[in-house]
Order: structure tokens, then C-alpha cells, then sequence
């Protein structure tokens, strides 16, 4: 099963914002491995893209000028090994700086199912992933005036977990 990320714009009301709800599948993708460059134009990741695309030029010429061009081509593909693995993860933070927050986390086999379960979970008014604060503690055992005198320092605790040296 796959797992998608469910970003919505942030400032929207609630059901407005779940129309343009936008579903990331979160993985591997196997044709950023291959073609990574125009993976990466595809999903308008134009930095990432100009990125990877010197990193690339760059392996190259250091591989011809150092004299190890027989493994640029690993090289390579590690670095469409990189991509293939953290795409999603550009594209996430892509749509983060525009605004999105992230709402949900869904596993499903494909995005129609994750579309079917978020908006039914949706319907049902079922809680999404939002920021909520901690809630605040009261803890009386964490004033300093409950704390347990320490115990005596002469003895070794060297091998034996919690034996004092106490005979």
C-alpha cells in the first residue's frame, strides 16, 4: 500500500480548502530514477531540476578531468537514485512554501482510494492532522520540592544495576 500526503491551501475555509485538497503520493518513483531531470520539470520543481541537472554536468567533468570516468555513470545513478527517493519530498516542501498545509496522511492502494477515504473521513467529521497545541501539564511531582533526596555517594554502582554499595 501507498501512503499519500493530503495538502490543502491554508486560509481557505474548510470545505473550500478540501476542493483543492492536492494528494502527494509519498515513495519511490521509478520514473525519476530513469529520466530524473524531466521528472522533476514535470512536477515544476524548476530549482531541484537546474539543481540536479549541474550536479550532473558537474560529475562529468570531474570524472574526465580526475581521470575516473568509468564511474560517472554510478555516480549518476545515485544521484537519480537520490531523486527517485526524495521527489515527493521536494514536492511537499514546493507546496508548502505556496501556502499548503499538510492535513492528512492516507495509505491506499491508488489516489482514487485515498481521494474516497479522505473525503468520507471528511464527511464523517473525522481529525485530520492539524496543529494543536500540547496540552498544558500540572504535574505536582515535577516541583522541586518533591523531588527524592539523592542516594549516597560512597558506594560503586560499577557492574551492578542499582546496588549501592550498601552491604
Amino acid at each position: 500500500m501507498a501512503q499519500f500526503v493530503v495538502l490543502e491551501p491554508a486560509g481557505a475555509a474548510r470545505m473550500e480548502s478540501a476542493e483543492q485538497a492536492v494528494f502527494v503520493r509519498d515513495g519511490f518513483s521509478v520514473l525519476a530514477l530513469i529520466l530524473p531531470v524531466v521528472w522533476l520539470l514535470g512536477h515544476r520543481l524548476w530549482f531541484e531540476a537546474i539543481a540536479v541537472l549541474g550536479v550532473t554536468i558537474l560529475l562529468g567533468f570531474a570524472g574526465s578531468l580526475l581521470g575516473i570516468a568509468d564511474t560517472v555513470p554510478l555516480l549518476s545513478l545515485l544521484v537519480s537514485l537520490f531523486v527517485a527517493l526524495e521527489g515527493s519530498h521536494w514536492k511537499i516542501a514546493r507546496l508548502r512554501r505556496k501556502g499548503y498545509r499538510e492535513r492528512a496522511a492516507i495509505e491506499a492502494n491508488n489516489l482514487d482510494e485515498a481521494e474516497i477515504r479522505y473525503f468520507s473521513a471528511l464527511d464523517a467529521g473525522a481529525k485530520t492532522l492539524e496543529q494543536k497545541p500540547a496540552p498544558e501539564w500540572s504535574c505536582p511531582m515535577a516541583q522541586p520540592s518533591h523531588i527524592p533526596p539523592a542516594h549516597n555517594p560512597t558506594g560503586s554502582t560499577i557492574g551492578f544495576v542499582g546496588y549501592r554499595g550498601e552491604n
